[in-house]
């Protein structure tokens, strides 16, 4: 989960792109897990992205310090960004047990892996879903923290990296949601997990494959951040929207008219129709200063060829109303005031509207002034402005440990 990801809009980047096999690579030399220094807890776990190498990601809780540690010598390292602090990460008081497994074969293969405590018996289990990115298993400091607290944790390759077979591009929310039942099939019956206290945290696009998921599996909770409610054209409207207004690039006359373009190009791709007006608008797009932000994938054309019309349908034409009007999961969202990617207030105003329709008795919403999508604090909310050093917004992510041990989820 880098931090500087986009929810939606990298989708469109790669989906003509040729998707190359992910390898699971050397990882630094350290114990994932909680460790006990200067008064504070630090919370250390490996974050890997193909074709980057992997980083050690911490969370440090008593500044709120986030990042990545380089590491020094022995087991000494040091945090990016300035100030530096350094850590000497010997031996974690709550380390972290791995047991890896994989789902199916061929084409349907899906690597992943449970996280546990060690000696760790019928526990809650809680489902790391992945934003739109080519995220593998290994999650940052989410895996020791939520262990640390009591609960075991499922993380898996996203489709195309690591063990998993696929593109994670070609595939859109329902097909996700497949991947994330079977792997809950798959450890339900685990010792270390209790059958009955089964969740699932959804970030950004996640957020859409994760009530799909509790509409398929009796989910015990489900977590929610920077979760988009609306469907996904309205939700890459909004994106785009807000890239152009950073820094002032567009007058508002040009944003419209950028809007527009997008507006016709998703009805010609949700209808499979008006592909001669949709060819003009792209050609006369492509002259327009704001077109490079559009996040048109190179080479495209009106119609698409068959399959990439296929795999675009699939991966960018979803409305969640309908799933979400069956949802009564109980349910933690958990939201940034000023996130570019996702509109917050929306969203949460539908999530109320859409869980109260369905009958939902446990719904709690969350929303953090001063961050952005990845709740880390920022002065503006996009992604690539974080207030410096980066930290977590204040109550974040100790926000959801309360509310799941409110709930009996945690040790």
């Amino acid at each position: 989960m880098k931090i500087a990801r986009h929810a939606v809009l990298v989708i469109m980047l790669g989906l003509l792109a040729v998707s190359a096999n992910s390898q699971t690579l050397p990882q630094p030399p350290v114990k994932q897990g909680a460790y006990r220094l200067d008064g504070g807890t630090v919370y250390v776990g490996l974050e890997a992205e193909p074709p980057d190498h992997p980083t050690i990601q911490f969370y440090d809780a008593k500044t709120r310090r986030i990042g990545t540690l380089e590491h020094i010598s022995g087991h000494e390292y040091r945090t990016d960004g300035s100030p530096a602090i350094n850590f000497v990460l010997d031996s974690p008081t709550s380390p972290v047990v791995e047991k890896p497994f994989v789902i199916g074969n061929g084409p349907d293969r899906l690597g992943a892996s449970l996280w546990h405590a060690s000696g760790a018996e019928h526990l809650s289990t809680i489902v790391l879903i992945h934003g739109a990115d080519d995220e593998m298993r290994e999650m940052g400091f989410l895996i020791p923290y939520f262990v640390s607290h009591g609960l075991n944790v499922v993380t898996y390759d996203q489709r195309g990296t690591g063990e998993s077979a696929g593109n994670w591009r070609y595939t859109g929310p329902d097909s996700k949601a497949d991947d994330v039942v079977a792997i809950l099939h798959k450890v339900e019956s685990d010792r270390a997990v209790d059958a009955h206290r089964i969740g699932v945290w959804g970030f950004s696009n996640g957020g859409w494959v994760a009530p799909i998921v509790a509409t398929r599996f009796p989910l015990a909770f489900m977590i929610l951040k920077s979760a988009p409610s609306e469907t996904i054209a309205e939700n890459v409207l909004y994106e785009i929207g807000q890239d152009l207004r950073e820094h002032g690039r567009f007058t508002e006359e040009q944003i419209s008219t950028a809007l527009a373009f997008e507006r016709i190009m998703f009805l010609a791709l949700k209808t499979n129709s008006n592909w001669s007006a949709a060819g003009e608008a792209l050609n006369a797009a492509k002259k327009e200063p704001w077109f490079p932000y559009m996040r048109i994938p190179p080479g495209m054309t009106a119609p698409p060829p068959p399959p990439i019309l296929a795999a675009l349908r699939a991966a960018l034409i979803y409305d969640p109303a309908a799933t979400l009007g069956h949802v009564r999961t109980p349910t933690l969202a958990v939201f940034g005031a000023l996130d570019k990617n996702v509109d917050s207030a929306d969203s949460a105003a539908r999530f109320r509207k859409a869980f109260a329709r369905a009958g939902m008795k446990d719904l709690t919403i969350l929303t953090f002034q001063g961050a952005g999508h990845t709740l880390v604090r920022s002065m503006t909310g996009y992604e690539d402005d974080p207030s410096l050093p980066e930290r977590t917004v204040d109550g974040y992510p100790e926000a959801i440990v309360r509310w799941l041990a409110a709930r009996g989820f945690t040790k």
